[in-house]
This record gives structure tokens, C-alpha cells and sequence, in this order.
């Protein structure tokens, strides 16, 4: 086993590529992950924008990609993230959710169903409410997705009502990481498809999102991340008391 970045009670941190890390760690019941998404600027013009016309939004990509492996030739970089997700399929008793969203490459739409080859079980898309991209000649993309593949081993019942469209704000308030998921976003995955006694696996854990709602949620956690500052800032993040009130309020 490789030797923990931190350990609590509650949550499980390793400092290193998901790919060492994973094969060597216990069975998981959920994934719960948002891999880097492969949007540096550097290589490919805002779609729809002429060069000299880019704008700030790119500037915020290339620092949302600071510290991963996110300027990869696009095949190979499909390539990895199908592997990735198989080896997340390998490791978890139960379903695997990847969150993505659609990315433009010279004018074309690249939608993450058409990368992924894995069977869908169940999705959800994500209504943030807001867009970066207003001027890209296209209706403003203000929607990700939740995809969910695997085993679906455990499901609470009382999740069937509720629909599969989300309208929650970004997770913002987290500013030391440049794009981290809601915590009510991942504590309504975590509600609907962990067991109480489960254990929920985040290979690209960031600011530590998954684990600080699987914790607020009584559920044990396993984060994963090659970026040593953001293990740091889920370290702390983890210290902290209960930032929302997820058992009292029903997220």
C-alpha cells in the first residue's frame, strides 16, 4: 500500500498519478471525479474567435490547467482519459461518475459521450447558471455533464424523483483552485449512490470537493492528486468544520 499524503477518520489522501496509486489501494464503492479536460489555449484558438481577439477566458483555461498533464495532442489525450476510466471501472464495487463537459476544436463540437466508450448508465446534466464564453459565436455553453458508468450495486430509492437536470451555482468560494466543482453537486451523487457504508474515490481530487462532502455526509473517502499544492488545500479544507449543512438540509 502506498504510504498516505493524510489520513483522518473520514478521508484517505495520496500524493501522486492516479494510474500508481489506484492498482494498489482497497475496492471502492463509488468514483466521484473530474478529470482535467484538455482546453489549454496555447494550441487552439478560442473557436469561433479570430486570434488577435482572444480574451481573458482563455487566460482563466490555462490557469485551470496549471499543474495537470492538459496539453495533449487529442487523441492521445481520449486515449488517457478512456484508461483512466477503466482503471476507475477496475477499482469500484459500484458506479463511476465523470464529470465533462462538451469542448469546441476548430469549430467542431468534441461531446465527451463521443470520447468516452464506455456504456452509460445514467446522466445528468449540470446547469450552472452562467457562462465564461459570451462572445463565442454560439449559444453560451452554460452546461456540463455527470456521466455515470460501471455497476450500479447500490442506489437510494428516494433519488428516483428527483431530476436529472441540476441548476447549482459554481463552486466558487474555493478560489485557490480555478475551477472546483459545488459541494452540493457531488453530496447528491454521493447520497444516491454510496452506501452509508461505503467509500467514495476521487482519482483527480483537486481542492478535495468529493471528500469534504463525503465527510460532511458521514462517508468515508479517497482522494487521489499529483499536485501537491492542491493536497495541501484539501488537507486543510478537510480540518475545517462542516462548511454547509448537508445532513440538515437534504442536498
Amino acid at each position: 500500500m502506498p504510504k498516505p499524503y493524510y489520513q483522518d477518520d473520514w478521508a484517505t489522501i495520496y500524493h501522486g498519478d492516479c494510474r500508481d496509486v489506484m492498482p494498489q489501494i482497497e475496492l471502492v464503492d463509488l468514483v466521484l471525479t473530474s478529470p482535467p479536460y484538455n482546453t489549454l489555449p496555447s494550441k487552439y484558438a478560442a473557436s469561433g474567435l479570430h486570434a488577435e481577439r482572444r480574451t481573458g477566458v482563455n487566460k482563466w483555461i490555462a490557469n485551470a490547467a496549471a499543474g495537470y498533464a492538459d496539453q495533449r495532442d487529442e487523441d492521445e489525450y481520449q486515449e488517457w482519459l478512456n484508461l483512466v476510466i477503466g482503471y476507475c471501472i477496475a477499482q469500484c464495487r459500484g458506479m463511476v461518475w465523470v464529470n465533462h463537459k462538451t469542448r469546441y476544436r476548430d469549430g467542431e463540437a468534441i461531446h465527451p459521450v463521443r470520447m468516452i466508450k464506455y456504456p452509460i448508465l445514467a446522466e445528468v446534466i449540470w446547469d450552472r447558471g452562467c457562462s465564461m464564453a459570451l462572445n463565442c459565436q454560439r449559444f453560451s455553453p452554460s452546461h456540463e455533464y455527470l456521466l455515470g458508468f460501471g455497476t450500479r450495486t447500490y442506489w437510494d430509492s428516494s433519488a428516483n424523483k428527483q431530476m436529472s437536470v441540476w441548476r447549482i451555482a459554481p463552486g466558487n468560494s474555493e478560489s485557490a483552485h480555478p475551477c472546483p466543482y459545488p459541494l452540493e453537486l457531488a453530496a447528491r451523487i454521493i447520497r444516491a449512490a454510496c452506501p452509508p457504508s461505503g467509500v467514495v474515490l476521487d482519482p483527480f481530487m483537486g481542492s478535495g470537493t468529493t471528500l469534504r462532502a463525503a465527510k460532511d455526509l458521514a462517508i468515508k473517502s479517497i482522494g487521489i492528486e499529483i499536485e501537491e499544492k492542491y493536497c495541501e488545500i484539501a488537507v486543510n479544507r478537510l480540518r475545517q468544520e462542516s462548511l454547509i449543512g448537508l445532513m440538515a438540509s437534504g442536498v
